[in-house]
C-alpha cells in the first residue's frame, strides 16, 4: 500500500480576451476526478473564470496515491486562493472536495474577511455533530447539490449544510445518483451562473 499523498496544483481556465466577472474555485473529489470541472469551465466562460485545484503526485509510483489530510490541503488551498480575491470568488467542491471547500471558505472569512460569493457543496453530506456550539461558521450563501437516488449521500444528509451558514441556503436535487455533474452539466452550469448573478445583486 502506498503512503504517498497527493498535493494540490492550481489550474486557471480563463477566456483569452474577455475578463471574467466572477471566479469559481473547483475542488474535485479525488486525484482522477477533474474532468467534470473542465467541462463545467467550458460552459461558464467567459462570465466565470475557473480556478481548478488538481490533486498531483509522482506518476512513477506503482500504486495510486491517497488524498492527504484535509486540514493540510485546506491550508495550502487557502494560501493560494487568498491571492485571487480581487473579484467575486465562489467555491465548488464535489464529494470529499466539498468538505475541503468548506474548510477553505471558513478560513477565508475568518482570516481575510473575504466572504465567498457562494459555497457550492456537491455529493456530500454535512454531519450535524461537526457543527460548532457557537452557531453557523459561515456567512456566505450555501448551495447544496445531490442526486435523488444517491444511497451513499441521502438528501437528508446533504440538507444538513443549511446549519453551516447564517446566509441563505438552497438545495438542488438532480435526477440519478452520483453522475449528475456530467449528465446534467448544463443545468449545473446554469445553476452556478444564476446563483452568482443573484449574489452580485444582493451585494454578497
Amino acid at each position: 500500500m502506498s503512503n504517498e499523498c497527493a498535493d494540490l496544483d492550481l489550474i486557471c481556465i480563463r477566456h483569452a480576451s474577455i475578463s471574467s466577472k466572477f471566479r469559481l474555485a473547483g475542488f474535485p473529489h479525488s486525484v482522477e476526478s477533474t474532468s467534470s470541472f473542465l467541462c463545467l469551465a467550458e460552459l461558464l466562460l467567459p462570465t466565470v473564470e475557473m480556478l481548478m485545484f488538481q490533486h498531483s503526485y509522482a506518476y512513477d509510483s506503482s500504486a495510486p496515491p491517497r488524498i492527504g489530510d484535509l486540514s493540510d490541503l485546506a491550508g495550502d488551498a487557502f494560501e493560494t486562493l487568498a491571492e485571487w480575491t480581487d473579484r467575486p470568488l465562489a467555491l465548488f467542491g464535489h464529494g470529499r472536495g466539498a468538505h475541503l471547500a468548506y474548510r477553505v471558505a471558513r478560513r477565508l472569512e475568518r482570516e481575510t474577511g473575504t466572504i465567498p460569493a457562494t459555497l457550492f457543496v456537491s455529493g456530500a453530506g454535512a454531519e450535524r455533530a461537526e457543527i460548532s456550539d457557537s452557531g453557523p461558521e459561515l456567512r456566505c450563501p450555501i448551495v447544496a447539490l445531490t442526486g435523488e437516488t444517491d444511497r451513499r449521500t441521502p438528501v437528508s444528509a446533504v440538507r444538513n449544510w443549511r446549519h453551516r451558514t447564517s446566509g441563505t441556503f438552497d438545495l438542488e436535487v438532480f435526477p440519478g445518483a452520483r453522475g449528475y455533474l456530467d449528465i446534467s452539466r448544463r443545468q449545473v452550469a446554469n445553476l452556478v451562473h444564476d446563483q452568482l448573478l443573484v449574489s452580485e445583486n444582493k451585494g454578497a
